[in-house]
């Protein structure tokens, strides 16, 4: 399965966010999801593609154990053997591996939810009153977008110190950000402005928060009692995620591809300052994952809630 890659060489993230898509597509995309959808067997193969996903979340949490172990060794004594380096090689290509079965999963899943509620997704071109719409999708596993420098994943990032996002705010950035060297610098620090074309996207527009501009979402989240209650369902989830052992589902590191965990700072400034998805295989000193997506806008958090509970911030 690779309907958005090979079909339409579209970019598309876990939340059923497909960029660069222009209008007279739209009905293309919605017309091919259907036929795949009702010819592929539907649910026996959705069945199939779950249990495929457990099975490579499994084997990924092996193998980035492994591996850790072994950037341990390295660090420790400067070298690894022959026969070490060999086996890193080999699990960084099987995890590549798995990777690439997650990513067909999620095409197939966005084809099932396309096809199932095709009359909840519109063409939008993103203008500053829809910017939280493309906001919403900031750290959502993205697909299909690799930087030109090192072939990592990219993500769609926007100024860390802008609260009220408009279009020109938004950029691609490669994930090697986050991949620190020996050194201590970053691996890549590439970064593409998004065109006026990636600004063109086919999203499921069915939450409130989708409805209302981009001002008012801002506005109304600085109100203390939409705060508290949001404040009180993200510990809900936090809480059943931590006894679960469970990450978010739309989440995943780039270069890990497991699951991020919602976390709390200890220290935070407010609502929008206060929680963020890290990667599972976070170690102090460097030796984990620096993979976070920070929580800073109302639309992230109707993603992640609207996704775990089935209702947004509204």
């Amino acid at each position: 399965m690779s309907f958005f890659s090979s079909l339409f060489k579209s970019v598309f993230t876990a939340a059923s966010l497909v960029v660069n898509v222009a209008v007279e597509a739209t009905k293309a995309i919605i017309d091919t999801a259907t036929t795949i959808w009702n010819e592929s067997g539907s649910q026996s193969d959705m069945k199939e593609a779950k249990s495929k996903e457990e099975r490579a979340d499994g084997e990924l949490t092996e193998i980035n154990d492994e591996l850790q172990l072994l950037l341990k060794r390295l660090k420790e004594r400067g070298s690894l053997s022959e026969s070490q380096k060999r086996r890193a090689e080999y699990l960084r290509d099987r995890r590549n591996e798995l990777k690439q079965d997650i990513t067909e999963v999620g095409e197939l899943r966005t084809t099932q939810d396309i096809a199932e509620n095709s009359g909840e997704f519109e063409h939008i071109s993103i203008d500053d009153e829809h910017a939280h719409i493309i906001q919403g999708n900031v750290g959502v596993s993205t697909y299909g977008k690799t930087c030109p420098n090192c072939h990592r994943d990219m993500v769609i990032q926007w100024q860390r110190d802008v609260t009220t996002v408009s279009v020109n705010d938004f950029f691609w950035g490669c994930s090697g950000w986050y991949v620190k060297m020996f050194n201590g610098s970053q691996a890549c620090r590439t970064t593409i402005p998004l065109t006026k074309s990636d600004l063109d996207i086919f999203a499921k527009t069915d939450s409130l928060e989708s409805k209302i501009n981009n001002k008012e979402l801002s506005d109304l989240i600085l109100l203390p009692e939409p705060q508290k209650i949001i404040v009180e369902r993200i510990e809900d989830l936090r809480s059943d995620k931590n006894d679960k052992n469970e990450g978010a589902e739309l989440y995943r590191c780039p270069t890990h591809g497991e699951k991020l965990i919602l976390r709390k700072k200890k220290q935070a400034t407010g609502l929008l300052d206060q929680y963020f998805l890290g990667c599972p295989k976070w170690k102090p000193n460097d030796l984990g994952c620096g993979y976070i997506v920070k929580l800073k806008s109302p639309m992230q958090l109707t993603t992640l809630l609207k996704q775990e509970t089935g209702s947004g911030i509204l």
